[in-house]
């Protein structure tokens, strides 16, 4: 559940809106794929936490918000490369793994696991080839022990951070002018433009290597620069961060952050009060197709 004010709800042209029955065929296909997720996870002893929606989710619905559409995740970085592997390894005729180390089309920092055959492809993602079913994977990063350091870090982080922004701003230009035109919008837009002398996957993996230079596992500090407050609003104390609880989500047991009501209040207020139906938005979408797995004769049900 992120950038609501561009792929949510309805929409003054004509992009379509998920229906109900599309809405329940996502929720059922991500469920598959979470399994799939978390059985390699318990193999390798890997951890996964839901965070987002997806633990709103499971703490006031126990299960998917009724009418989101997709799952969100953390995981370590050292895990979640085991879990890259591994899912490429044993996984590679079902599903894809993308991140910012990509060559391809790609130029983002959230990892995303998709599903193959499938193809859901919402307004943020226009410009990208492989447009599945997805998970995204939001990566917790180690930080410095010395505040020096770790401003430094943050520092670094946060303007490679703002730099792909404006350049991902700047290439799609035309398409977010109709969003916004103000006076914030045109200053990304010129620091973009200068931006341009890169590429747009050439600005990720040089912001992936900022997020990921501090090796130190044992760090006191750890953050999660690629959610929504950035490297300064997401640091957390390893320790109360990643011990980790265990919740009920559509029937099974998941782990969510260890200072989850902390987390989610720094995020969304109070989380638990149900927002008025007017604020209930389901995405818009630009193509949608779940091949056999959607409904129908050839369904494939879980």
């Amino acid at each position: 559940m992120r950038l609501h004010d561009v792929s949510k709800g309805a929409s003054s042209d004509d992009t379509p809106v998920l229906t109900e029955q599309q809405l329940k065929d996502i929720q059922r296909v991500s469920l598959m794929m979470l399994d799939d997720i978390n059985e390699i996870c318990q193999k390798y002893g890997l951890r996964l936490y839901i965070i987002g929606g997806t633990a709103i989710g499971a703490l006031r619905h126990k299960g998917f918000i009724p009418w989101d559409d997709d799952i969100d995740i953390a995981m370590t970085r050292k895990d979640y490369l085991k879990l890259a592997e591994a899912m490429r390894a044993e996984h590679s005729d079902k599903y894809t793994v993308s991140d910012a180390r990509d060559k391809e089309n790609y130029g983002r920092l959230i990892p995303k696991v998709r599903l193959k055959n499938t193809t859901y492809r919402t307004v943020l993602e226009k410009d990208l080839d492989d447009c599945g079913v997805r998970i995204d994977i939001f990566l917790i990063e180690n930080t410095y022990d010395s505040k020096l350091l770790r401003t430094l870090h943050g520092g670094m982080c946060m303007f490679f951070g703002f730099a792909l922004s404006c350049r991902r701003l700047w290439m799609h230009y035309d398409e977010f002018s109709k969003l916004s035109g103000g006076l914030s919008f045109k200053v990304k837009s010129l620091f973009g433009m200068f931006c341009s002398f890169a590429s747009i996957e050439r600005w990720a993996k040089w912001t992936d290597w900022w997020y990921s230079c501090c090796k130190k596992e044992n760090s006191v500090y750890v953050t999660l620069p690629s959610d929504g407050k950035h490297f300064f609003g997401e640091l957390e104390k390893r320790k109360k961060l990643l011990r980790g609880r265990k919740v009920d989500y559509e029937g099974r047991e998941l782990f969510v952050p260890g200072n989850t009501d902390h987390y989610l209040r720094k995020h969304y207020g109070d989380y638990m009060k149900i927002p008025p139906k007017d604020k209930q938005l389901r995405s818009k979408y630009l193509e949608f197709d779940l091949g056999v797995y959607g409904t129908g004769n050839n369904a494939y049900y879980l």
